[in-house]
């Protein structure tokens, strides 16, 4: 059963090819593909395709788990540049990576992700993030679907006793943030939501796993924040500022090109999250009705930050 209100359900990513990208994504993680075929029109045209695209999909993930999904979108016949082309950890705007915990060795997931494709921004980093010890590795791919996959050292992680796949569903996403405090202003005082974990990061050492030179890593303050509508880091979302640090800008970046295009949202009033949105000022794309697979027939629309992260939220009828 859908969790409603509780974060986001799904993930979409658009690729080049579902017969490249959704294989490489289930041999790494175990996943499964849990439906395939053609989107709809009226979903399309909600992420801004143009008419007459030619498009498959297919979403994958773990059933057991029943959540934090991909759904993997493709458009046979065009050639397309991605979200965040060059996009490096420390660049804002968009949507930059997925959270995945490895339930083993995060060294076994991470030798996986590189026979299958994957790129690590840096080595893999042992690092503290607040009371907890974890490892953590940043790989992309190919169609700039970039996922953060981690191992929690100490204390013991809970709650993944009944899964079968040694990776859990994807659980939080990371944005990079050009201001900090507005991002956090539009989760918190536009949406309402609920801040789950609020911190700043140094990385005294130098080491990190996002792929900043040690000695530039000594110096940047990381602002953090992680937020739910419910307070709990179950499709949460994370934001990042890198203080003083100024890279590329990816803000206007907008589907159909490849990446991570949205964050999908099943909620109980669409409606009034978009009312809210715009009072606060952001931009949103108009509920209109469509069939979404699996869920059946929905009211979709979108919210997108300032900084061009796309929140869909979608109600089912």
């Amino acid at each position: 059963m859908i969790s409603l209100d509780n974060g986001f359900h799904e993930v979409v990513a658009i690729v080049s090819s579902l017969d490249d990208a959704a294989p490489r994504l289930k041999a790494c993680f175990g996943y499964e593909t849990i439906h395939r075929g053609q989107p709809s029109a009226e979903d399309l045209v909600s992420l801004g395709v143009p008419e007459g695209w030619a498009a498959e999909e297919e979403i994958i993930g773990d059933p057991s788990q029943e959540r934090g999904f991909l759904r993997l979108i493709a458009f046979p016949g065009q050639d397309l540049p991605l979200l965040r082309h060059g996009g490096k950890a420390w660049d804002t705007g968009g949507i930059f990576d997925l959270n995945i915990r490895a339930l083993g060795p995060l060294e076994v997931l991470t030798e996986r992700m590189n026979a299958n494709g994957y790129v690590p921004f840096a080595p893999t980093t042992h690092w503290q993030f607040g009371e907890l010890d974890v490892k953590e590795a940043v790989l992309n791919d190919p169609d700039g679907v970039c996922l953060a996959v981690m191992e929690r050292v100490a204390p013991p992680l809970q709650g993944y006793e009944h899964v079968k796949s040694d990776c859990s569903y994807v659980f939080n996403s990371t944005q990079i943030v050009p201001d900090y405090e507005a991002a956090r202003s539009f989760y918190v005082d536009t949406l309402g939501w609920k801040a789950v974990q609020e911190t700043e990061a140094l990385h005294e050492d130098g080491n990190n796993c996002m792929g900043l030179p040690p000695s530039v890593a000594k110096k940047v303050l990381m602002k953090i924040g992680i937020y739910q509508a419910q307070g709990v880091k179950e499709g949460s979302v994370e934001i990042i500022e890198m203080v003083d640090l100024e890279g590329l800008d990816f803000s206007d970046s907008r589907p159909p090109k490849r990446g991570l295009a949205s964050l999908r949202f099943p909620v109980t009033d669409a409606q009034a999250i978009l009312n809210r949105a715009t009072a606060g000022g952001a931009e949103v794309v108009p509920l209109q009705e469509a069939e979404l697979a699996p869920y059946g027939k929905v009211r979709l629309g979108a919210v997108i930050a300032p900084w061009g992260a796309r929140l869909d939220v979608f109600e089912i009828l």
